[in-house]
């Protein structure tokens, strides 16, 4: 019983995941918005809801007692992610901003670190095209909680960077040091 119970639960998702492909790209859209929307009054996160931008604002802790604005939003096809890592930088700090910057955007496989001079921030931003949430609405989970993890280890090297004045190459060989360590950590526990 409990075999034909599975069957016909796998076929439903199936049979869903199938109608929801051969919508229109506008109907595509809602419904990730839609699975979006749920996620975070689910969740009962904090969160301001923007119907018309299709954009969420929630705040986490992006570092102890530290809170970071983050934004989801659907938008040209995609799941966006954005939050602001540093805000009103100093000028003299821009060569070394954007130093860190394109070390990160070397090693990162999911997203962008991007050094606005103008308006004088930095944001980490990352997208997603909006076939694998359509599909698996559990990506939107996935993709906002990698975000999060590191956007926190971003803001801690942009801090390292502007407060501890350390150099953009010593604070990267330590993220990768200590991102090495727990590989090595996590295969002996396994």
């Amino acid at each position: 019983m409990e075999k034909i119970k599975n069957y016909f639960l796998r076929m439903k998702y199936f049979v869903q995941r199938v109608y929801r492909l051969t919508l229109r790209y506008e109907k595509q859209e809602k419904l990730v918005w839609k699975d979006l929307k749920f996620l975070h009054k689910d969740a009962e996160w904090r969160s301001g809801i923007y119907e018309q931008e299709k954009t969420i604002e929630t705040v986490f802790e992006i570092a102890p007692e530290k809170a970071g604005i983050f934004y989801y939003m659907i938008y040209e096809g995609c799941y966006h992610c954005r939050v602001k890592i540093l805000e009103n930088f100093p000028n003299e700090f821009t060569s070394e901003l954007f130093i860190l910057a394109a070390h990160f955007n070397n090693l990162l496989k999911n997203g962008v670190v991007i050094v606005n001079v103008h308006s004088q921030y930095v944001e980490y931003h990352q997208k997603k095209d909006i076939l694998i949430p359509l599909l698996y609405s559990s990506e939107i989970y996935g993709q906002l909680m990698q975000h999060f993890n590191v956007s926190k280890d971003i803001y801690a090297a942009f801090q390292r960077l502007v407060v501890e004045q350390e150099a953009p190459a010593i604070i990267i060989a330590d993220l990768l040091k200590e991102k090495k360590e727990n590989e090595d950590e996590d295969e002996k526990e396994g």
